[in-house]
Parts: C-alpha cells; sequence; structure tokens
C-alpha cells in the first residue's frame, strides 16, 4: 500500500502559501468594498460649521473616488467674522467665550485643512490666496487614499492681542464629510510591485515544494 504521507504533506504545504496569497490580494478589495456599501447608505451634512459662518464657504463634493483628486475651497468673510468673534469676547462673561478665545482678534487669518485618509498638496497654515471686500479665499487639491467615510478638519489660525501681549489661537472651523468609492484598478497598479513579488515568492514556493516530492 502506498504511504499516503508524503503526498498529504505536499498538499498542505502546496495549499498554505496560496491561501496567504489569496488573503493578502482579496482581503483589501474585500474591505473598501464593505466599507463603501456601509457609508454609501449614510445620509450625512457634508459639512458641519463650528463657528458661525455660512456652511456654503466651503466647496467640496460630498463623494469622491479613491486616488482621484478634487478641489477644496474656503471662500471666508474674514473682517466680518473677526468683528462678529471681538464682539462676542467683549461682551461674554467669563468661560462663555469662543473656544477659549480673549483678546482682540485680528482679521489676518490663516486656514488648514487636515485628514488622515487624504493627500494635501499644501499642508500646514496657508495664507490666503487672494482677498477682496473682506473676503479671503484658499484652495486646496486634495486625494483621498482611503475609501469609506472619510472626514476633512477645517482649521483657522488666528492672531489675537491681550493688552501687549500677541498670541496664536487655533479654532476649528468646520468638518466636512466625504464618501469616497474603492478603485480597485488604481490599487492594483499602485500596488503592482507588491503583487508581483507575491506572486514570484509563491512560484519559488511551488517550485521547491515541487523539487521535494519529486525526490521523496
Amino acid at each position: 500500500m502506498r504511504n499516503p504521507g508524503p503526498e498529504s504533506g505536499f498538499n498542505f504545504t502546496l495549499i498554505m502559501p496560496i491561501a496567504m496569497l489569496a488573503v493578502l490580494l482579496i482581503v483589501p478589495f474585500s474591505f473598501n468594498a464593505l466599507m463603501h456599501m456601509l457609508t454609501s447608505k449614510k445620509h450625512v451634512n457634508p459639512v458641519i460649521v463650528k463657528l458661525p459662518v455660512d456652511s456654503t464657504a466651503i466647496t467640496i463634493p460630498s463623494a469622491v473616488k479613491q486616488y482621484e483628486p478634487f478641489e477644496v475651497t474656503l471662500n471666508l468673510e474674514t473682517k466680518h467674522l473677526a468683528k462678529f468673534v471681538n464682539e462676542i469676547v467683549a461682551t461674554a462673561s467669563e468661560g462663555t467665550g469662543i473656544q477659549g478665545i480673549s483678546g482682540v482678534v485680528s482679521p489676518n487669518m490663516k486656514a488648514e485643512i487636515t485628514g488622515d485618509g487624504f493627500e494635501i498638496d499644501r499642508l500646514g497654515p496657508q495664507e490666503p490666496l487672494s482677498g477682496h471686500n473682506g473676503v479671503s479665499s484658499w484652495r486646496w487639491r486634495v486625494t483621498p487614499q482611503s475609501s469609506g467615510e472619510q472626514e476633512l478638519e477645517f482649521q483657522l489660525h488666528l492672531l489675537t492681542q491681550n493688552n501687549a501681549q500677541i498670541d496664536t489661537k487655533v479654532l476649528g472651523l468646520a468638518e466636512a464629510h466625504v464618501s469616497v468609492q474603492s478603485n480597485t484598478m488604481e490599487w492594483i497598479k499602485r500596488n503592482g510591485i507588491l503583487v508581483t513579488v507575491l506572486l514570484s515568492a509563491l512560484a519559488a514556493v511551488l517550485y521547491g515544494l515541487r523539487r521535494r516530492y519529486i525526490r521523496s
């Protein structure tokens, strides 16, 4: 009777690398598809403002595609906002101001956007690209790196003067929720080297196992 031991061992060692490769290749696609399926059913307000400004000051698409860049713009009446904040600070009792602001706020403001799932072309606090009639404008080019429901944070960097002391204050301006669709083909293009390495490693393992099986 033929001993099934070597053949059984060969079958097991053959299946394991194939299973590992399947997991490495299929899991990212499945996760992206699942996240998109879950988040596509959500209906959320794309922009939630934290300061007394009109949400239309921020222009951003509510749905985009992974790895495909899009434009984000911010048009803010900085002089009006500074005047409003100063009036609130001047009349507010201790502990009831706007995000801990004290002193006089300058209308010369910088803006910044951040997001863990995005690649942003201009990082850190940015001077406005243009300003006219008290309206300052910013623009960013953003590329989503992850699929699913993603979030961008908008922040303002203000200069405040309290007596003779000048300070910088960072305020949360708004949150923007963006639904990012998965992009499987682009993922394969960007991770082609990884896929090639995995396939090459699998081929080498199978070749070695085949030679061992033939010898046995």
